[in-house]
């Protein structure tokens, strides 16, 4: 009898903690991800703060950075899809103003890549400025950007980027105008730039150029 009894209280004890494994991985889940939004808000606020005290400089960037972006209006924005271990890839028009020290971009927020970006501030620009048309202004080169994207909040700091991304971009109000449509602004901190013989310079905001190996 008591080696029976053990045996039910032994084969009950485990059908409990069995029946558990579900809720405590739900637990922990929801734990992580609401770290992950603690840090991704915490991130956000020393982002906002930067624009406030217009610390994000771009002074820095290489020549062949500042006209490609100048030149260029398409850019493929790479965003990391974390509950679903896989990745996402948005073409976006984008506006780059030298004098704000950002990358401004918008989106509808009913989509993947807004949802993604609320929790996560790590992005990449892939932007290119290959030799596409006849008309002899090509810089030659593809850049890869890595930075910081913050939400703008509505305000007047995202009512002035969102003009200056309609004049950059007139044709295209659809995407840019609407109570739905949120302003993006990028601080870029490190930069890949190929040119069109494979050759790769590194930039980053920290360390400056770093030249081709020969």
């Amino acid at each position: 009898m008591g080696t029976g009894a053990a045996s039910s209280s032994s084969v009950a004890l485990s059908l409990a903690l069995f029946a558990a494994i579900p809720a405590l991985a739900v637990f922990y889940a929801q734990r992580k991800r609401q770290q992950e939004k603690a840090r991704h808000e915490q991130n956000i606020d020393v982002l906002r703060e930067q624009f406030k005290r217009g610390s994000i400089c771009y002074s820095e960037f290489p020549p062949v950075v500042k006209d490609v972006l100048r030149r260029c209006k398409l850019a493929y924005l790479a965003t990391v899809d974390a509950e679903n271990d896989t990745s996402h890839l948005s073409l976006m028009r984008f506006t780059y103003l030298p004098d704000d020290g950002v990358i401004v971009m918008s989106t509808n927020m009913n989509t993947k890549k807004f949802n993604m970006l609320r929790n996560q501030t790590g992005v990449a620009l892939l932007i290119h400025d290959f030799h596409q048309f006849e008309d002899g202004m090509s810089t030659g080169a593809s850049i890869t950007l890595n930075g910081r994207c913050c939400i703008v909040e509505p305000g007047p700091d995202a009512e002035r980027f969102r003009q200056a991304h309609l004049r950059a971009n007139p044709r295209y109000p659809q995407f840019i105008i609407g109570k739905d449509i949120a302003i993006l602004a990028v601080e870029v901190q490190k930069a890949r730039i190929a040119d069109i013989h494979d050759r790769v310079t590194k930039w980053s905001i920290s360390e400056g150029v770093t030249p081709p190996v020969s």
